[in-house]
């Protein structure tokens, strides 16, 4: 577990924690929280450093929906990062941090954060170099230690996010603390891949739709909250298991993933948290990725995202994609665009979840093994 200062558009700090995961020195496991804290990790053996985002709905399994997949990852020799939505956390703090935030401004507050928390990764990975560095030094040794190499691994919505917040890390500015020999470009250059897992951008209506969204929104947030007879029989209802599963994307999986997945998303989504910033906004729509305006537009951003990154962009989408579902849109205009010759690969996944990597894990890691280990695209 790690710790990142985050400062939100008003200027106040929190204390934002995110999971590292990697397999130890010598292969050794943590017998307790307080070693796993303590323990020392050396440099990945791949060389790879994934920041995962999960994605984020009203009924969701938070950076949980990750965990299995960081764990495949880890044992290969990758190192992970397993970050989480404000709001959608086990940290009271961190979930009442947006609780003054406008529903027009959540997509632009979160983008901010991303790129604060990739900046963060970057600094973080380029010290551990420096320190493992100084180590074969002391050591005696000649060994040059390579610089790394980071891939960025969103799933749903998140994964425009992530792509997004590469794109606007090139032109920010490094936050003041930030060693001035970290230049803005230099953070650019170490992450050379995207990944995008099932990519979506328009949340299905399920609540109020008859109501203008932020109308919709601003209503259930303030009846969510309200303690009178008709604010405590929407909560009743709003918390009952059939809500519940009604906003659960993986009903019918089999191989029991159906059960342990629901008790996932059911343990989250009674978390303490700020109802009108969290859920109301979640349902109607205002935690999706701003300013899409179309599938077409959206396959332009991804090319000139893979133009900038060493690696590209590599887009995963279930084998059975409904013909109106955001991702089929997607790759039908990423054929038209002929995106391979500028860097963005496709792939199916062996998997009809809209969240496959949660179902599918395997076949999602061995998707992403096979594309860290290619080769570079030539400069």
């Amino acid at each position: 577990y790690r710790n990142f200062d985050w400062r939100t558009s008003a200027g106040d700090r929190y204390e934002y924690e995110y999971v590292i995961a990697q397999q130890p020195a010598g292969g050794a496991t943590a017998r307790d929280a307080l070693t796993a804290l303590e323990e020392y990790l050396p440099r990945p053996p791949s060389g790879w450093t994934i920041v995962m985002l999960p994605s984020v709905s009203m009924v969701c399994s938070g950076k949980e929906e990750m965990r299995p997949l960081a764990t495949l990852l880890s044992q290969l020799g990758h190192r992970c990062y397993i970050l989480e939505w404000p709001g959608w956390t086990q940290d009271v703090q961190i979930n009442w941090a947006l609780e003054n935030c406008k529903l027009e401004s959540f997509g632009e507050e979160y983008e901010d954060l991303w790129c604060q928390i990739l900046e963060h990764v970057a600094l973080n990975e380029a010290a551990d170099v420096d320190a493992a560095q100084q180590r074969e030094v002391d050591a005696g040794r000649s060994r040059v230690v390579p610089q790394p190499r980071i891939c960025v691994l969103g799933a749903g919505n998140s994964s425009i996010y992530a792509m997004r917040a590469l794109k606007a890390l090139r032109a920010w500015e490094p936050l003041p603390e930030a060693p001035a020999s970290v230049a803005t470009a230099e953070v650019l250059s170490r992450y050379e891949s995207l990944v995008m897992l099932a990519p979506s951008w328009r949340t299905p209506r399920r609540v109020l739709s008859w109501m203008k969204p932020d109308q919709a929104a601003s209503w259930m947030g303030a009846i969510l909250h309200s303690d009178s007879r008709l604010g405590r029989l929407y909560r009743y209802s709003h918390f009952s298991r059939q809500n519940l599963r009604r906003h659960f994307m993986h009903t019918g999986a089999a191989d029991g993933n159906e059960e342990r997945l629901l008790a996932l998303a059911d343990w989250l989504f009674n978390r303490p948290r700020p109802y009108a910033q969290t859920d109301a906004p979640a349902a109607c729509g205002f935690l999706d990725p701003p300013k899409v305006e179309s599938a077409s537009s959206l396959s332009a951003e991804m090319m000139e995202a893979a133009s900038v990154l060493r690696h590209g962009v590599l887009l995963l989408s279930p084998e059975q994609s409904t013909s109106t579902s955001d991702c089929q849109s997607l790759l039908k205009a990423l054929e038209a665009s002929d995106a391979q010759s500028a860097g963005v690969e496709r792939g199916y996944l062996t998997s009809s979840s809209p969240l496959p990597h949660e179902i599918a894990t395997t076949s999602v890691q061995f998707a992403i093994e096979q594309w860290l280990m290619r080769e570079p695209r030539e400069e």
